[in-house]
């Protein structure tokens, strides 16, 4: 398939509901092990080492998601959700408010639960992302300031999963959006990106949504230019085979902004 006829994030085809369920919540789905226990046990462990921390922390992650943000809350004061379309920002603040029908993250919450060897209840762990959680944003990918007119502050961690390859139509669009991510943290703070290599499209009911292919010499080329210095990046390579969508590699990578760019 032609990869300019697929679908983009901000379309009104994407089901907010439809890719947490699928993807991020379902405990039996084959790709739960690489999507969430991967991303969460290096949080976990990026976090509990102290390694990255802060008073606030941005978000600018696929989808109404959660479980990335249940580690961050035991590190952060205060967390700021972006989000690029108004159906994700709906579907969050429908969990914000535990309204009825929403999805629930038992499965991330008790995974992590286990991981840290407490405890603790799963359903504590999601009420202090609700208690941290003090905004939610709309990032408008038509815009050149897609924050306009909102402004926020720079802060000392933004955390990125599985996004910026998804409402970024080209190359050159990536490595604006990593500089605007920059934008947003103070010098010496932290950029935590998740990110599928060679990846080309993801599955959503009957439709393929695209994301931008690269791989991992584009990058380091891509933060480098951006202002960062990569400290860590860690590579898993796709385990199982899938339809539902194409990544050679997921990347975790720990970038400190050097400067200003």
């Amino acid at each position: 398939m032609d990869s300019s006829l697929y679908k983009h994030y901000h379309d009104e085809e994407f089901d907010p509901k439809g890719l947490v369920e699928i993807y991020f919540c379902d405990e039996n789905y084959h790709l739960i092990e690489e999507l969430v226990d991967y991303p969460m046990k290096q949080l976990h462990e990026t976090f509990s080492s102290r390694r990255v921390r802060g008073d606030i922390l941005i978000d600018i992650s696929m989808g109404p998601t959660v479980y990335h943000l249940l580690s961050a809350s035991d590190i952060f004061k205060e967390i700021i959700v972006i989000e690029c379309s108004e159906p994700n920002i709906e579907e969050f603040e429908k969990w914000l408010k535990k309204d009825p029908g929403t999805s629930e993250w038992s499965y991330a919450a008790k995974a992590l639960c286990e991981l840290e060897g407490n405890r603790e209840e799963w359903q504590v762990k999601e009420d202090k992302v609700r208690r941290a959680v003090k905004q939610v944003v709309k990032w408008d990918v038509s815009k050149d300031n897609p924050l306009d007119p909102v402004i926020l502050p720079q802060v000392d961690c933004v955390l990125s999963l599985w996004c910026l390859n998804t409402i970024s139509r080209d190359k050159d669009a990536y490595r604006s959006n990593l500089r605007k991510c920059a934008s947003l943290l103070n010098i010496g703070g932290h950029l935590l990106l998740f990110v599928g290599l060679n990846m080309t499209y993801y599955k959503l009911g009957e439709h393929k949504f695209f994301i931008l292919p690269y791989d991992k010499k584009f990058l380091r080329e891509a933060l480098r230019d951006a202002g960062y210095v990569i400290e860590n990046m860690n590579l898993l390579p796709s385990k199982k085979g899938c339809d539902m969508l194409d990544y050679e590699h997921l990347a975790y990578v720990i970038a400190r902004k050097e400067r200003e760019v």
